[in-house]
């Protein structure tokens, strides 16, 4: 029930296992190239320095969901003359990380932890099957894209989705990577942008651009400015509703789903 500790009792095992296979010797070498900037001091505890860069993360995280909800309010309402006056009906774009503090706070937790598991499965499976490619779990993934999924997820279906959601998106975020780098040459320059939509949907831009060439870029543009059109289409009466009275947009979403 207390999202802090849950929080850094969860940290604390995730990257506590990471640090101790790692191995002292790793942050020690890390804390002499940075001189001293980060890492580990030669004399230091190595167990309280995983406690300390464990419990950190539940904190920075509690700090970020505790802002979050004073900067929208703050950022939109500074927006409000830019939209009264010189774009009238406009409104702000805020990252992704903003819906943390909007749902189920366990649930961003619950989103980072099952995403991970489902990347270094998808790494190991990499490994096992001798893939010329191989693909490294990156964080910002699995922060910005599963555990906003575990947000949403829980806030449609319930924890299994959370968990089940980010889950399977760390697979994909591992092996749908692999795949496009390798077959595009990418890999040889270094990595892949690992976020979810670089691994489902720009590869199949990425193929259509290839083969098409030209045709495929226009292609790919007609679908991406189609994609908005359709969504307005499914629900006028609410498309723009969502973000400018999101209460009124929920009550009229409950009269839809009592009505079906």
């Amino acid at each position: 029930n207390e999202n802090m500790v849950a929080t850094g009792i969860l940290m604390l095992f995730f990257f506590g296992i990471i640090m101790l296979i790692l191995g002292k010797p790793y942050f020690v070498g890390v804390f002499a190239a940075t001189k001293g900037a980060s890492g580990l001091a030669p004399n230091a505890s190595f167990l309280f320095y995983i406690m300390t860069t464990s419990l950190g993360f539940a904190v920075n995280l509690t700090i970020l969901q505790l802002g979050v909800r004073t900067f929208v309010g703050e950022l939109t309402e500074s927006f409000t003359g830019i939209s009264d006056r010189l774009l009238p009906g406009s409104v702000p774009g805020i990252d992704v990380a903003a819906t943390f503090a909007f749902g189920e706070p366990n649930a961003v937790t619950i989103g980072f932890l099952f995403g991970a598991l489902g990347q270094f499965l998808a790494i190991g499976a990499l490994l096992i099957f001798h893939s010329p490619t191989i693909i490294i779990a990156g964080f910002i993934p699995l922060f910005f894209d599963n555990a906003a999924f575990g947000v949403f997820a829980n806030r449609r279906a319930g924890a299994k989705a959370a968990m089940i959601l980010p889950f399977f998106s760390g697979l994909i975020q591992v092996f749908g990577a692999a795949l496009i780098s390798t077959w595009i040459g990418l890999s040889k320059f270094g990595g892949y942008l690992g976020m979810f939509d670089w691994d489902t949907v720009w590869p199949f831009f990425t193929v259509l651009m290839k083969i098409l060439g030209i045709a495929g870029i226009v292609v790919v543009v007609l679908i991406l400015v189609l994609i908005p059109q359709l969504e307005y289409r499914h629900d006028p009466k609410n498309y723009f509703l969502m973000v400018t009275d999101y209460e009124q947009y929920k009550e009229n979403m409950a009269k839809k789903k009592a009505t079906k």
